[in-house]
């Protein structure tokens, strides 16, 4: 059962990931070849014709993406659950996704259509959604809104084995208050207790694993194409712990920013330097990323933060940076030059006409994990405070 064997896989040592940071990795070149398929709504539940769809040449992955934010908003901000429920599953027959799956099984969950959120997170859960825990969990609350409380306490289980270990959680969810007054509950969550080896070190190494291995050194641009944007692997907010700005946005979270797994840059035994993207999914393709660098103990705690390339704002300068194998940054910034005045046209539909010189910077990942600013030459610095 794949809820056994994902306590001793995700041990394993992850191998380093072939092909640019952060993508998506591609299938089998030996794979059997297959003409490409139509999904309709009503193949949305069929797992084996899901797989084969992703097999697709032809991808339709920004349509998804726009679906997705759709559904998010309707759900999250609107509170409309038809709505909701139209987009996302739109979402999934343009491009199935284990964030919209989940999503799904959420919104099913509120409509009180038990069985539909179990199908969605099983599909969830068969397209490898992160982290694990957390889908163990949604699925150990339907069952036991749906009253099948044997099934509800095996994935509670399951999912405190996995790594969900917000136990006042647990004890006083209310969804999950019929499974507590149950007979099935007690001995469910002592064998949980009894497989948390170390529940800490198991939801890190689910984030962790979700960066790929970069070749060093590496080259940070500032522009990204959706076609690229679009092959980068989104974060999860259940992973919030770690990336701490996901807490500070205040309209629907999952509309106003989006988060991508971008590479895992050098790891040794003090620290942990990961790299994700950041971009304001409000701004659509016009949308500036911004790079940043965060550095972690082994065991997953935050030592520092700093946005090392790209841009945040359409006004501020970029940066493009060269990290080094030893961890050594070269960064330069560039003024953007805008064919129209900006004062007068704004940023919009205001092409590019070029970029100068504003500066250079140097930074050094330290031994212990803090990045330090070495020289600044920066003729206007613009910098993006992060709170830790």
């Amino acid at each position: 059962m794949k809820f056994l064997f994902l306590l001793s896989a995700i041990l394993v040592l992850i191998t380093v990931s072939c092909g640019e940071p952060g993508k998506k990795s591609q299938a089998d070149s030996k794979a059997e070849k297959v003409d490409d398929l139509v999904l309709s709504d009503s193949d949305i539940f069929d797992g084996v014709l899901i797989m084969k769809f992703l097999n697709n040449k032809e991808k339709f992955i920004s349509e998804a993406n726009n679906f997705f934010l759709n559904g998010i908003n309707a759900f999250k901000n609107e509170n409309d659950l038809d709505s909701a429920e139209y987009y996302l599953r739109q979402s999934i027959v343009k491009e199935p996704t284990a964030r919209a799956y989940c999503e799904l099984g959420n919104v099913y969950k509120l409509k009180s259509n038990y069985q539909k959120a179990i199908q969605a997170y099983k599909i969830a859960e068969q397209l490898d959604y992160a982290p694990f825990s957390n889908l163990l969990y949604n699925m150990s609350v339907v069952y036991a809104m749906d009253e099948q409380y044997d099934e509800s306490a095996q994935h509670l289980e399951y999912a405190m084995q996995a790594g969900f270990n917000n136990i006042d959680k647990i004890e006083k969810d209310p969804e999950l208050e019929k499974l507590r007054e149950s007979y099935h509950y007690e001995s469910a969550f002592k064998r949980g207790l009894r497989g948390m080896s170390d529940p800490d070190k198991l939801f890190w190494l689910q984030f962790k694993k979700q960066f790929p291995k970069a070749e060093m050194p590496i080259t940070l641009n500032w522009e990204l194409s959706t076609e690229t944007m679009d092959q980068y692997e989104w974060i999860s907010y259940d992973f919030e712990k770690y990336v701490s700005e996901m807490r500070d946005e205040e309209f629907s979270r999952e509309v106003s920013k989006g988060f991508y797994y971008y590479a895992n840059i050098i790891e040794t035994e003090k620290y942990v330097a990961l790299i994700y993207l950041v971009k304001d999914e409000f701004l659509g393709e016009l949308a500036p990323v911004t790079y940043r660098l965060a550095t972690f103990t082994p065991s997953g705690k935050l030592i520092d933060k700093r946005a090392i390339a790209g841009r945040s704002s359409l006004k501020d300068e970029v940066r493009v940076t060269t990290i080094k194998q030893n961890g050594a940054m070269d960064v330069q910034l560039l003024a953007v030059e805008y064919e129209k005045d900006t004062d007068e046209h704004g940023y919009y539909e205001n092409p590019v006409k070029g970029t100068k010189s504003a500066g250079k910077e140097k930074y050094q990942i330290k031994s212990n994990g803090q990045i330090e600013l070495i020289t600044s030459s920066a003729k206007k610095l613009e910098s993006e405070t992060v709170e830790l």
